[in-house]
Order: structure tokens, then sequence, then C-alpha cells
């Protein structure tokens, strides 16, 4: 899994000049790791579920330029552990950005099916391959048994990528298990990863910067610790909230412990600014840090 690693964060860093090939990568990651869900009053329910938070950056760095604005929040289960959610909302633009994508159809009802404008070009299906491999895909590492794969959970979805990855020349198979369905390859050594380079231009997979891999690490240690620290302070806001003590508070604090118990995930940036008016950083900090020191410790 650690070459696998390595490669997606090679491939984050490929960002495509053109517009249509970015278009085209972001439909990838859509349906190699997205979730689709229709909410109560017939809300259209967008995330994007990902492992690595280099890949949520890159997900952000392609929504930018659209002007489509996303919320980016940590999320921890079992047994998957944290994962890194990109949710995409249901305004007009966010809903004409899905059908582009090719997620809602015209009607705006999801569907699994690549729409043909989105890889008719060369270019742009490379592009949606590597958006899908960033979403769903692993490879072995070399000198191992060759494994190459994208699991998704549609057949139709897995059957039309394997015809897909065949127009690049690069011969899949299918096998149906029993949460998911691989598409996958198990070509020779050479093979495989040759396919692999072709999909980069003989570019991408060659080598990977030792510089993204300590980045990676970093990002996913920033962000474990982030994530810690928003849930003991909104831990700390419900019990001053519980306390004869609540009432009595100021308003300033009263107000950034009822979004920190309603946004545990953001980080202290994007706390502030939810605040009306926005508040600096350091300002939110300062108030949290002083919920905290009232709040007391807690006794599991």
């Amino acid at each position: 899994m650690a070459f696998a690693r390595d490669v997606k964060l090679e491939l984050g860093t490929v960002l495509p000049a053109a517009a249509h090939c970015r278009r085209a990568q972001l439909s990838g990651i859509l349906f190699g790791a997205g979730i689709f869900e229709i909410a109560s009053g017939g809300r259209i329910d967008v995330r994007v579920s990902l492992a690595l938070p280099a890949t949520a950056r890159h997900v952000l760095a392609l929504l930018k330029p659209i002007g489509v604005e996303a919320e980016l929040r940590t999320v921890s289960s079992a047994p998957v552990g944290l994962r890194y959610e990109i949710v995409i909302g249901d305004e007009a633009r966010d809903l004409q950005l899905l059908n582009e994508l090719g997620v809602l159809s015209d009607d705006l009802r999801v569907q699994m099916t690549v729409p043909r404008r989105v890889v008719k070009s060369r270019c742009c299906l490379v592009a949606f391959v590597r958006g899908l491999f960033l979403g769903c895909g692993s490879i072995s590492a070399p000198g191992a048994p060759v494994h190459v794969e994208f699991t998704m959970e549609d057949a139709g979805l897995a059957e039309q990528v394997r015809g897909l990855l065949e127009r690049l020349g690069l011969q899949f198979k299918l096998t149906v298990r029993e949460r998911n369905i691989a598409c996958y390859s198990k070509r020779s050594q050479t093979g495989a990863h040759e396919a692999c380079l072709r999909w980069e231009e003989h570019a991408v997979l060659g080598a990977v910067r030792e510089s993204a891999n300590r980045a990676a690490n970093c990002d996913e240690a920033n962000a474990r610790r982030a994530a810690a620290a928003g849930e003991r302070q909104a831990a700390a806001a419900r019990r001053l909230m519980a306390s004869p003590d609540w009432a009595a508070l100021p308003v300033a604090l009263r107000t950034v412990a009822e979004l920190r118990v309603r946004y545990p995930y953001l980080s202290l940036q994007e706390l502030a600014g939810r605040m009306h008016p926005p508040l600096s950083k350091s300002a939110v900090n300062h108030r949290l840090r002083r919920l905290l020191t009232l709040a007391g410790p807690f006794d599991a």
C-alpha cells in the first residue's frame, strides 16, 4: 500500500493546464471516490471521501478555478480510520458542475455512467483515468507480484472503465467481490508498470519525490492533531452548555462555543471565517483556549 500511496502523491501534483482536462480529472475522482445520496427534501448530498490529505487538496485546487465552494472535513470511523471528506453543495452552480462532470443527469438524477463528452479526446481520457486512480486505484510495488486495480461498487461503471482502459491499450479484467467489483490487471512486471507509465505520458510514475512524502506525512499528522483538538474543544463547549455557568458567559464565548460544537472538524482559520463578523485565527484560538480553561478537565 505504501507504493500506491506514493503514486497517488505524485499524481496529485499533476494539475492539467487545459480546463477540459481538469474537469475530466475531477470527474474521474468523483466517480472513483464519490458518495452520492438523496437527503430529506430531495437535496442532493455529494461527498468525496479520500485517504490522503494531499488528494483532498488536489480536489480543492481543481474546484477553485470553477468557482465552486466546497467544505473540507475530517471523519474518523472504524474500520477505515481517518478520512478526508470534501462536501459539495447543492446550489445551482454546484449542480451545474456535477451535471457537466457526468455525476448528475440533465434531470438531476444521480448516474453512474461516464458521459462520452467527458472522455472524448485522448488527453481528457488520460486525465479521467488519472483522477479515477486517485479516487479508487491501487498498484503493487515494483518487485512484488503485479496487481493494478480500480475498485468500484457499480457493475456498469466497472465495465465502462474496462472499456475506457482498453482505449488506452490497457487490458483489464473484472471480478465481482462481496462488496465491490474490481477492474484489475495482472500483467508481467514490465508490462504493468510500463502501462502505468503510459497513463502519464511516461512522465509521472518513474520516480516519487521524497519531498512529497514528507509533506504528506506532515499533513496527516497536522490533520490528526487538528481533528483531536476540535473534538476536545467541542466536548468542553458541551460541558459548559450543560452547566449553570453557561448563561453568564460573554456572548463572544457562547458564539464560538456553539460554532465549535456544530463544526468540530473545521480548522481554526475556517472557524474564524464562520464568525459574524469574521475574526482572526488567533482571536478564535484565544476564545477556545479560554473555553477549555472554564470547562475544566474532562473526567471520562
